[in-house]
């Protein structure tokens, strides 16, 4: 087994790549662990790959890819696909969709679907990318053993055989504990959950909801901050983002818009547009617009206050109220170059918040 620490070796990835399409097994890290990946087009490779893993025949193992554009090439990506890869990829999230059997078909399930993943990791997509075909994406630990999120981690809870199979050991370094992937089947009627894992989802009608705690007014601009960096920030550069924010008086609205401020570098402080109904701030490559409806009374329509301009890419419109603008907000969501995020703060105590994000 060769190691190599990415962080000091500039020609690591030409070392992966060449081991990869010799048909090698390389350890390569992701943002929830330690992987263990092979060409997963190749024959032998995957052969390599079920004997480290002891995994039989007809259990399934995803891939990771490079973006969607490369899923396409593996998978048909049906409208809850698409959802998911828009909304949430990349990330620690696998979606399973039918396979056009290209891969090795020993990765795919009995019913002929394959998981595909997109790692929020920087150096395994830039690795993909130069290899330019997907590698297999499973843990690099044996079943019912400890999640590997160090060298030791995985070299101390496997056999000798399985070391002699390690080709390649990209070392990272220590990983953050994180939970594994979310696993999401969308070629049923409706969202299936396999597994839960660090994106907390539930399904229900056809929709997907995601949901957080928070205990602190710093812990709701959190959540806001890592949904604008995580997913908003994307959307911004082809859409306009509207952020429907549902919530009891003091539920943490505003506290949630400043969150996502800070995110886009926002120098002002953001207040409540109560008596303003609407503020625009600007951050460093893209403009907020803040809405309150509080004040609007029923012959009231949010429509004379807001300027067309508003509803271009990189605008970000948060809406707090949006229930007494429904209407409104379901005609934006007709429109093709809008996106919209609904968020509902629920009190759970005097500190205590749910954070649900509604993703349709």
């Amino acid at each position: 087994m060769k190691i190599i620490n990415i962080q000091k070796n500039y020609n690591w990835k030409k070392q992966a790549v060449d081991i990869l399409n010799q048909g090698g097994l390389i350890i390569y890290p992701t943002e929830t662990c330690y992987g263990v990946g092979v060409d997963a087009t190749n024959f032998k490779a995957v052969e390599k790959l079920l004997i480290y893993k002891k995994r039989p025949e007809g259990k399934a193992v995803s891939i990771a890819v490079l973006n969607q554009k490369m899923a396409e090439q593996y998978v048909i990506l049906n409208e809850k696909a698409l959802n998911l890869y828009q909304n949430f990829l990349p990330g620690p999230l696998t979606v399973i969709s039918e396979s056009k059997h290209i891969v090795d078909q020993r990765l795919e399930a009995e019913n002929g679907t394959l998981g595909v993943r997109i790692p929020n990791y920087e150096s395994t997509l830039s690795l993909i990318k130069k290899f330019g075909k997907p590698i297999t994406a499973t843990s690099a630990n044996s079943a019912s053993k400890k999640t590997p999120y160090s060298f030791n981690d995985v070299i101390n809870n496997i056999s000798d055989k399985q070391a002699q199979i390690i080709d390649l050991f990209l070392d990272a370094g220590k990983l953050p504990q994180n939970p594994p992937s979310t696993v999401i089947e969308t070629t049923i009627n409706d969202y299936k959950i396999l597994r839960q894992g660090q994106i907390a989802l539930k399904s229900k009608l056809n929709q997907l909801i995601q949901e957080e705690i928070s205990d602190s007014k710093k812990v709701t601009q959190r959540i806001a901050s890592d949904l604008y960096k995580n997913e908003i920030k994307k959307l911004l550069k082809n859409y306009c983002v509207v952020v429907s924010l549902q919530g009891e008086l003091g539920a943490g609205k505003t506290q949630f818009t400043k969150g996502m401020g800070k995110a886009m570098e926002i120098k002002e402080e953001i207040v409540s547009p109560t008596f303003n109904i609407v503020r625009e701030y600007h951050g460093k490559n893209s403009t907020l617009i803040h809405i309150d409806t509080w004040r609007l009374t029923k012959n009231e329509d949010l429509r004379d206050y807001l300027s067309k301009k508003y509803f271009q890419p990189k605008n970000l419109i948060a809406i707090e109220w949006s229930e007494k603008v429904s209407d409104l907000i379901n005609n934006l969501s007709r429109q093709d170059n809008i996106k919209i995020i609904n968020i509902k703060l629920e009190h759970l105590s005097l500190q205590s918040r749910k954070v649900i994000f509604g993703i349709s």
